[in-house]
């Protein structure tokens, strides 16, 4: 029964382990999704001149999942009868996906200040504010590339240390 107990232990640990590295991957293909996404973003509103509705739903017809999710959740709020600015209904969409999506909050805080610019200056500033928030989200990537590198084996390695402390502490 020890054994099982042991073994039960040691593997909850190691997936948990595998779980932390892997979100540390997830969150850097989020944020090259963000880019490409914002890319796209800068190029329908600054040269095509498309409104933000119709820009954000083409954009998130041909964009990752995750970032699918947030786009299109913003062209709901948008449309929404309840009358919501594009501020509103940007901060509505990414409070809505903050729980399910591996950022950080410096992350969601790139985010949040994008929105406050949204639908509220001319098309040049608009241009401006994306190229900005591509910017940063380019030094966020920088940054969880580096941490990437530095913590995947780690978490993985102390996910099965710390099964095989707890095993040897209670065996």
């Amino acid at each position: 029964m020890k054994m099982i107990g042991a073994l039960l232990v040691m593997t909850a640990s190691t997936f948990a382990g595998w779980i932390y590295s892997t979100l540390l991957k997830k969150r850097l293909t989020l944020l090259n999704a963000l880019i490409q996404s914002f890319q796209w973003l800068e190029t329908e509103i600054g040269y095509a001149s498309t409104p933000l509705v119709e820009a954000f739903t083409r954009i998130s017809g041909r964009t990752q999942e995750d970032v699918q999710l947030i786009f299109s959740n913003f062209v709901e709020a948008l449309q929404d009868p309840a009358g919501l600015t594009a501020d509103e209904a940007w901060q509505h969409c990414i409070k809505q996906n903050q729980e399910t999506l591996p950022l950080k909050a410096e992350d969601w805080a790139l985010l949040f200040d994008f929105g406050r610019t949204l639908g509220t200056t001319d098309r040049e500033h608009q241009v401006t504010a994306i190229r900005q928030t591509l910017e940063r989200l380019q030094l966020q990537t920088t940054g969880a590339t580096e941490e990437r590198k530095k913590n995947e084996r780690l978490y993985r390695y102390l996910g099965v240390a710390g099964g095989a402390l707890v095993v040897l502490i209670f065996y």
